[in-house]
């Protein structure tokens, strides 16, 4: 590995840009509505899983030659790509007459995700670690987890604009957000921590083969020698699962139990408000271990699921709350632990292989509880199987000394 080193950065202009990102990257208009707008459309649920499902694949097979890129060519130029191909998925949803089509806007948003995917946590690391401050990753991750969080919510809101904007209007309008994003990305200075980063930036394709085959024998490496890294990318993958299958199944559960479209907002929204105070309160525990905190947030958020499942109305809003806040507490700490223990030059690359666990469990996922909540019939009956598969990696997860 290449020896360390501190390069100066000018940091509150750089965490001032990261946030800025992090905001517009996450104000999403069409989340909170996007399986309503398909199903009016005609798509039946095991369409919609199918289309979520496609979303899964990409990020599976784009997941970590991202991460790659990012730590051989460049975080920042990474963020700004994302925001481009971001922009292409929205113009082609908004525009797309067929099921085909629709995957294909799919593909392009897992790409332009699987970009930011684990190089904006390794653009802030680094950030913080080139003035020597990588100790206050978890304040500063918490910060942004707010911001995006809070943009996450204000997003859910524009289920109220459903009588404005057509099905078109409202991926129109994420293009324009993203466009700020990729403004936003523009303005980043890459991170400089180690000589192989320094040298990078010189010139960023050199030896680009050569590198490559270096790059992923040595993060390979890492994960065979470091355990933590591999109970830590288990871990994510489980408990991540009911993050957006529940909020995305809740949307048509409420339509059932005849929620108006427009009010759609309100099961988001109240789940992104959880997360943030979650997350606020997080950031002032000191866990000395990661299995109690697994144990308890798994708990929390099975339960959520099923409450999300198999409640009546008002618990399709607090269950995607109890998920949500539960998800903030154990990421905000899993996170630091894992980078703390993954090197620099490797950081983009091995947290995008945590992110690509969880789209391997996500993709039999997403099609197999559409179908379930297709042949019983009832919308939220994949979500019961889902939590009890959460419920159940609680009281399986082995006490560790």
């Amino acid at each position: 590995m290449s020896k360390e080193r501190v390069l100066p950065m000018n940091l509150p202009k750089q965490l001032r840009a990261v946030r800025v990102y992090s905001f517009t990257s996450c104000l999403r208009l069409t989340d909170a509505v996007w399986v309503a707008l398909l199903a009016a459309r005609g798509f039946t649920l095991a369409q919609i899983g199918l289309a979520e499902a496609v979303f899964h694949l990409a990020s599976l097979l784009c997941e970590v030659p991202s991460g790659v890129a990012a730590d051989l060519l460049g975080r920042r130029l990474n963020l700004a790509v994302s925001a481009v191909f971001e922009i292409f998925s929205d113009v082609t949803m908004a525009f797309s007459p067929n099921l085909a089509a629709v995957c294909a806007a799919m593909a392009l948003k897992a790409l332009a995700y699987t970009m930011i995917s684990g190089t904006l946590e390794a653009l802030t690391y680094d950030s913080l670690k080139t003035a020597g401050r990588e100790n206050e990753y978890l304040q500063a991750d918490a910060k942004i987890s707010v911001l995006q969080k809070l943009a996450t919510a204000l997003g859910s809101l524009a289920s109220l604009l459903s009588d404005v904007l057509q099905f078109a209007g409202f991926y129109l309008a994420n293009a324009a957000i993203c466009f700020c994003s990729l403004l936003a990305a523009l303005t980043l200075q890459e991170p400089l921590v180690t000589e192989a980063q320094a040298a990078r930036q010189q010139n960023p394709f050199a030896d680009i083969a050569a590198r490559l085959r270096v790059h992923i024998t040595d993060s390979a490496a890492v994960l065979r020698t470091t355990p933590l890294a591999v109970r830590l990318i288990t871990a994510d993958a489980i408990i991540s699962l009911p993050s957006y299958l529940t909020t995305m199944f809740v949307q048509q559960r409420l339509v059932t139990l005849r929620w108006d479209a427009s009010w759609l907002f309100v099961s988001p929204l109240l789940a992104s408000a959880a997360a943030m105070v979650c997350t606020a309160l997080a950031r002032r525990l000191h866990p000395g271990k990661l299995c109690p905190l697994y144990r308890l947030c798994a708990l929390v958020c099975g339960g959520g699921v099923l409450l999300a499942g198999a409640g009546p109305a008002w618990g399709c809003l607090v269950g995607p709350m109890l998920v949500q806040a539960s998800l903030s507490v154990w990421f905000l700490h899993a996170m630091q632990r894992f980078n703390d223990a993954i090197p620099s030059d490797r950081r983009a690359t091995l947290i995008s292989v945590d992110s690509m666990a969880y789209s391997v469990l996500m993709i039999p996922a997403s099609p197999l509880i559409g179908l379930i909540a297709d042949v019983t019939g009832l919308a939220g009956a994949g979500l019961c199987a889902l939590g009890g598969l959460v419920l159940l990696s609680a009281l399986a997860l082995p006490r560790r000394k």
